[in-house]
């Protein structure tokens, strides 16, 4: 079993003048279309050729801008029919081109490559993800992102052990760096949402409105604690809505009121998430959601991980340093069990007691954690997995 980033070391050399081909659903917003943009300039800057397959989307300038190729290719498809005359335009384009990788993200466009790349003899790069995972099994290379998967890909397909790769998703940390954020701007955004310049925000983001109801549980038992009535470190908890037409609003703002929570919680949107996460003392996000979780603490904030409902005891995603896999003291956020808003509150009080010192020492340890995600380290180690096949290592 190979831990992706072991592969760092191969001769990036082993690129240069190649032609790779990575095929998605489409160039939209999504993890795998900005990915695919990324790993694209990567290989433009190895001197390799960048294609990439799919649908059009916002990304395709980017893509373009940044040394990459765009071919349009509808993948999904249902009707037997299409998918066999997919396969045969996928072959005519990797042929026309002269592909001599292809890597796959997702399970559509699978078949498809598989029999291109048996009919043309290059090899399969596939992603142990989503749907019909099992069928990235069969790739000369897999990657899994994260220990639970690597694991369990482990442990379908033995014999594959040798072409398992774990890594990060990469996200995007650029725009989430604590310097490049203007007090100013946090000052606006507090503003915005109606909260005072010196209350401490546990600031949930993006959360799904099924887990509504811990987040407010956690907030009425602080509050029967007294925790809101304390004028020397006022706090407010803050729910931002990805939509803040979100249908489910009138139900959360009458959990609000059924509570008695109206002084305690404010409400706002995601569109600032960069200051939310600078200007809060505990920011709260979703176990499905690695980004969110990894910007804020690229930003140097606390985070509470809300465990996935029915997670089995032991579970430990990557995204977050937290016991019992570190030492309290190495944390850089909470994990909290599901159903259990006692631990969410728990945390809310521990991040918001946190002295000037022991905040900073915090935020540094959040910041190094979510550097091992950075899109360019995605990157670098993806074109080690690519460069394998090339170098002698994957063959």
């Amino acid at each position: 079993m190979t831990p992706w980033g072991a592969e760092e070391e191969l001769d990036s050399q082993a690129l240069f003048g190649r032609t790779i081909l990575q095929v998605a659903a489409a160039l939209d917003a999504s993890a795998a279309a900005f990915a695919c943009v990324e790993v694209a300039a990567s290989l433009a800057e190895a001197g390799a050729r960048a294609l990439v397959a799919g649908a059009p989307g916002p990304l395709v300038s980017e893509l373009q801008a940044r040394g990459g190729v765009f071919l349009p290719f509808a993948a999904p498809t249902r009707n037997p029919w299409k998918a066999l005359l997919n396969r045969r335009r996928l072959e005519r384009l990797a042929v026309r081109e002269g592909v001599e990788l292809i890597h796959v993200r997702g399970a559509a466009a699978l078949p498809a490559a598989f029999f291109v790349a048996r009919r043309l003899r290059i090899p399969v790069v596939a992603e142990f993800d989503g749907d019909n995972r099992t069928l990235a099994l069969d790739a000369d290379s897999i990657l899994t992102f994260s220990r639970a998967a690597f694991d369990e890909a482990a442990n379908a397909r033995p014999e594959a052990a040798s072409r398992l790769f774990l890594g990060p998703r990469g996200v995007d940390l650029r725009r989430f760096l604590p310097d490049a954020v203007d007090s100013s701007r946090v000052g606006r955004w507090r503003q915005t949402i109606g909260v005072k310049a010196h209350e401490r925000l546990i600031v949930a983001i993006g959360l799904p409105p099924a887990r509504q109801k811990i987040f407010l549980a956690a907030a009425a038992q602080l509050k029967a604690k007294g925790f809101f009535a304390n004028d020397a470190q006022q706090a407010r908890f803050v729910w931002l809505w990805r939509d803040e037409k979100d249908s489910a609003r009138a139900a959360f703002d009458a959990e609000v009121e059924k509570l008695g929570l109206g002084d305690a919680v404010a409400q706002g949107g995601i569109q600032e998430r960069a200051a939310a996460c600078l200007g809060a003392a505990l920011v709260v996000v979703g176990a499905g959601d690695a980004a969110l979780c990894i910007e804020a603490q690229a930003m140097g904030a606390p985070v509470a991980l809300l465990a996935p409902e029915g997670a089995a005891a032991g579970f430990a995603p990557e995204e977050i340093a937290a016991p019992p896999q570190v030492e309290a003291f190495l944390r850089t956020g909470w994990l909290i069990p599901s159903g259990q808003p006692q631990a969410l509150a728990r945390a809310a009080e521990e991040a918001t007691r946190l002295g000037a010192t022991a905040r900073d020492r915090f935020s540094q340890r959040a910041r190094a954690h979510a550097r091992q995600f950075s899109a360019e380290r995605m990157c670098g180690l993806t074109l080690s997995v690519y460069a394998r096949h090339f170098s002698g290592a994957g063959r």
